[in-house]
């Protein structure tokens, strides 16, 4: 199936009580929820399927100099013998802000030069495949900021 990112709304009550144990506030089942598995309606989330990636290349180009929309996609999983264990964060609202503000900075420009670094390891779709997800989390993350909320993402 593969490791896929998710996230979640947090209104900022729950963020402190979140970054001690995130697992409790993300579903049990997210990939039910990003693909409507379940026949319930679709909670409000953020499925980035396996984007996130590319969302961390595009947005962490220099190491020593991640843009603050890093944040939201930040993380590897632990590998495991059998699996792997998932990463899990927490952002509060301020966080999401900034995220948000980062995100509708970027433009075609930056996509071109993340795609002309790496021209030879991309495959043909993943231009199209970055901009729809790149979308979503714009739209997500300018939504949190208006409602003042943080939010959860696990990816794994």
């Amino acid at each position: 199936m593969g490791i896929r990112y998710y996230a979640y709304p947090l209104p900022p009550e729950l963020v402190t009580a979140a970054r001690l144990d995130p697992s409790a506030y993300l579903s049990s089942d997210p990939l039910a929820d990003a693909w409507d598995l379940d026949g319930q309606s679709r909670p409000r989330m953020l499925y980035l399927d396996k984007c996130w990636g590319l969302l961390q290349q595009l947005t962490c180009a220099d190491p020593r100099a991640p843009r603050p929309s890093y944040l939201l996609v930040e993380g590897r999983v632990t590998h495991t013998h059998d699996g792997w264990i998932p990463w899990t964060r927490v952002l509060d609202a301020d966080e999401v802000g900034r995220i948000a503000d980062d995100l509708a900075l970027i433009n075609p420009d930056d996509l071109d030069d993340l795609f002309a670094r790496g021209a030879s390891h991309f495959r043909d779709d993943d231009r199209d495949y970055l901009e729809s997800y790149l979308a979503q989390a714009k739209e997500f993350t300018a939504d949190l900021r208006a409602r003042g909320q943080g939010l959860v993402y696990m990816i794994g």
